[in-house]
């Protein structure tokens, strides 16, 4: 099968997959918005938050590195299964150690679910490891299937734990431990990846160790500054406004993540075919004919989300969090510039030159804490909002930079430009709400479109062609 015939089929199995997914975790940021105080859900996005930080940290970024060999050296699979199993494990005790430090004020009231979290802290790190050794392993069937079983489980028990029981808060964790539990299970049970875990042997497994090390550690300060870059405007936000202003600001980041629906059914089958391809020859062309056409998706998807916003607020944001539908338009811009530098990253992951990852993503994270610092006091959280699109251009700009040492991918840059230039157009229109400002709005999601196509246009049709003679 084509290369191109095969990123569709795998784009087609994880696009089930996020929308089975990541949609009904959408789907219910109304009933967590109308049974939880801002103060509530601000726990609940703190958790998550926390995760990002910690996980990679204590697990050694180890799935990463699992999948990276599982493609690349298929004949050592167990070893790599074995050995990831273990640093999860290990990494899941460090955690369990440290549940006292929750108790810091810093983290609002996150201590007083500790032992929930605990739990949800494991079953989120064994489930994400297991999707991991799916992927290297190519089960991508297995990984959709258990995904959708999670999310359902998830989705029902949240509704009947927080709006049947009024469980609130421990219901929120509750629903997420049992998702997770179910596909823990199912890759066990039908995967049966069990029989790849053996007990360790330290001589044995060192070189193997050692060298999954030499790919996964770089990433662990890639992941902390990733996620200083994406998540520490949430400490910023609970100092200087409060923990309610953080749940109102964490709300307003649902309805971007809509984004993330597209970017991230593209992004997991994106990962298997650049590491799968990056030793062709036709490499490069590979590289651009793809970005030209996740580009142009993303921006039609975000501009039509930035029109869309006020309806989409008064669906999925109830009660007092309404207000927050005015943040929502610059944090589409980030998330934007996010999926873009995210795509290049890819570069450098499939090259196992994963150290050129930090250096863009420290850049990102100093800036976010500079402007997320100056802007609060003069904007408030339309101030935490633009803070992160200064981060994640940052970010997009050096990676794009670097990436040109290792592979060149060709972009068309005027329309590019004149396609993120009518985006930020469109964003301050939202923002500051002229007469008529729905209609210009319109007008610029129309112009977009127009750009977007005859940037693209040429590649699909390169792409068509190539399909047709496979």
């Amino acid at each position: 099968m084509g290369k191109y015939k095969t990123l569709l089929l795998n784009i087609g199995l994880f696009a089930l997959n996020t929308i089975s997914t990541k949609l009904i975790t959408f789907l219910l940021v109304p009933l967590y918005t109308y049974f939880l105080t801002a103060a509530q859900f601000g726990i609940t996005d703190m958790s998550l938050t926390v995760v990002g930080l910690i996980s990679p940290v204590l697990t050694l970024s180890i799935g990463d590195a699992v999948t990276r060999y599982i493609i690349e050296d298929s004949h050592d699979e167990g070893r790599y299964v074995s050995v990831g199993f273990w640093v999860t494990l290990l990494g899941c005790l460090l955690m369990l150690i440290g549940l006292p430090i929750l108790n810091l004020s810093v983290f609002g009231g996150l201590g007083s679910y500790k032992w929930y979290f605990i739990v949800y802290f494991t079953s989120i790190s064994f489930n994400g490891y297991l999707g991991n050794v799916a992927r290297g392993l190519n089960r991508i069937k297995l990984l959709t299937e258990a995904s959708i079983a999670s999310s359902l489980v998830s989705a029902t028990s949240a509704g009947m734990l927080i709006g049947l029981l009024n469980w609130k808060t421990e219901g929120y964790f509750m629903s997420l431990i049992m998702g997770g539990v179910t596909s823990i299970t199912m890759y066990l049970v039908f995967g049966r990846f069990g029989r790849y875990i053996s007990l360790p042997r330290i001589k044995h497994d060192r070189d193997i160790l050692k060298m999954m090390l030499l790919y996964s550690i770089p990433l662990i300060p890639n992941s902390i500054f990733w996620w200083i870059g994406t998540g520490v405007n949430r400490f910023f936000i609970t100092a200087m406004l409060g923990i309610g202003a953080s749940g109102l600001f964490a709300a307003a980041s649902k309805i971007p993540n809509i984004l993330n629906l597209v970017s991230s059914t593209f992004w997991q089958a994106w990962s298997l075919s650049a590491f799968q391809q990056f030793k062709k020859n036709d490499t490069s062309k590979f590289y651009s004919n793809v970005f030209v056409v996740f580009r142009t998706l993303c921006f039609v998807v975000a501009s039509a989300l930035v029109l869309g916003t006020p309806w989409l607020a008064s669906l999925l944001l109830q009660k007092s969090f309404y207000e927050a539908w005015v943040f929502v338009p610059p944090l589409i811009l980030a998330f934007l510039f996010n999926a873009f530098a995210g795509f290049y990253g890819t570069v450098f992951t499939a090259s196992m030159k994963t150290t050129y990852l930090l250096t863009s993503t420290v850049a990102a994270s100093l800036v976010v804490i500079a402007m997320t610092w100056l802007l609060i006091p003069v904007m408030g959280l339309q101030g935490a909002a633009w803070a992160l699109v200064a981060s994640n251009l940052v970010m997009y700009g050096m990676r794009v930079f670097r990436a040109s040492t290792v592979m060149t991918i060709k972009v068309n840059w005027l329309l590019m430009g004149i396609a993120i230039l009518l985006f930020v157009l469109q964003i301050c229109i939202m923002t500051w709400q002229p007469s008529n400002y729905m209609t210009f709005s319109a007008a610029a999601f129309v112009l977009i479109c127009l750009v977007s196509f005859f940037d693209c246009y040429p590649s699909i049709k390169t792409i068509i062609g190539v399909m047709r003679t496979k």
